[in-house]
């Protein structure tokens, strides 16, 4: 092997390792995160036709749910390693909530396409198929998801109840049991 093969090994393992970086990349990994959006306005979130996603829109946050909010990019690989966990978590929840877009609890993966090319909607559909995705994915396309729950890398995964406000957060993926405790701190914060 020759060191230019070696360095883009090395490279493609870190990147594996350390989830897809933006900007400083210095985010927290799982715990609680204090974010509140504070603001009376939603962010609404493009969706596309995939499997078990419907063309539309949804909005980030929705008033009497609490929603499991998983932010990737289609580029980064540990993004898509993390897709097989949030199905995982969103199949075992709904063996005890009701989740779905008008249900109690709500899974979305959203996409980050405001940095680097974007993705025609047939695209990402194709691309949602091939990860085996069966839940809602959207389009961030100005990146304001992003923005306002300051989401510096990918993965980064967090659940946010009906007001806004960040109850659990992960970055760089977890397991699925971790997703789904993160969803219940939430619910148990509502409920309370």
């Amino acid at each position: 092997m020759d060191r230019r093969s070696f360095v883009a090994g090395v490279t493609l393992a870190l990147v594996a390792l350390a989830g897809c970086l933006d900007d400083d990349g210095d985010g927290d990994s799982e715990g609680d995160d204090d974010s509140d959006t504070s603001e009376d306005d939603t962010l609404e979130v493009t969706t596309v036709d995939a499997p078990g996603s419907d063309a539309g829109t949804v909005t980030i946050p929705d008033d009497g749910q609490v929603q499991l909010v998983n932010c990737v990019r289609t580029t980064c690989p540990t993004s898509r390693g993390m897709l097989p966990r949030v199905g995982e978590a969103r199949d075992r929840l709904a063996e005890t909530y009701d989740v779905g877009l008008d249900g109690d609890v709500h899974v979305l993966t959203v996409i980050d396409e405001s940095s680097g090319g974007s993705q025609s909607a047939d695209e990402l559909a194709d691309w949602w198929a091939e990860q085996d995705g069966d839940w809602t994915v959207g389009v961030d396309d100005e990146g304001a998801v992003f923005d306002r729950y300051d989401v510096d890398g990918t993965p980064t995964t967090f659940a946010v109840d009906g007001a806004g406000e960040v109850h659990w957060r992960d970055e760089q993926g977890t397991t699925p049991n971790n997703l789904i405790s993160g969803v219940e701190t939430a619910l148990e914060a509502s409920d309370g």
